[in-house]
């Protein structure tokens, strides 16, 4: 009687690269829930040097969106320079964090159909901050996803 090989197993169906997998994973999720983050993020300005042309450009108001829970806004216009969010979220009382996400999303296109990924993503309890936010010369839409109380603004550089 011939003695037969099984065939080896292909890398990735190992159970070491399955454990370590799976121990990612679950690091991955077990950092997602920490409560010790910083409940405000801190900007960090670079300075460079910009000609004076550049240095007479103010930041102006896009679009103000206002509102609690999810919402999707009208239409606003982007230039295609340099733009941010501004933005103010508090979760309800009681809840000790939150949920907040802020799309930017191309108009015409729905993001619960196409998908996405946030300019913005918080489960802090309170914040208010800022984030840049490179988007193409067009008209777009926010969708705002939050278990609480917000406010954002579109900004360009004009």
């Amino acid at each position: 009687m011939e003695n037969i090989k099984k065939p080896e197993k292909p890398w990735y169906k190992k159970t070491w690269v399955i454990v370590i997998g799976i121990l990612i994973l679950l690091s991955v999720i077990g950092n997602l829930g920490k409560k010790d983050a910083p409940k405000n993020s801190t900007l960090i300005q670079e300075t460079s040097n910009t000609s004076n042309e550049e240095s007479e450009k103010q930041w102006k108001e896009v679009y103000t969106f206002k509102g609690n829970g999810m919402k999707k806004s009208p239409s606003f216009e982007l230039n295609g320079g340099k733009a941010r969010l501004k933005y103010k979220y508090k979760a309800p009382d009681g809840l000790g964090m939150g949920v907040f996400f802020i799309y930017v999303v191309n108009d015409g296109e729905d993001v619960m159909k196409t998908g996405g990924i946030a300019e913005v993503m918080s489960q802090a309890e309170n914040e208010e901050s800022e984030s840049s936010l490179q988007k193409s010369a067009g008209l777009y839409y926010l969708y705002i996803n939050a278990s609480g109380d917000w406010t954002v603004t579109v900004e360009e550089m004009k």
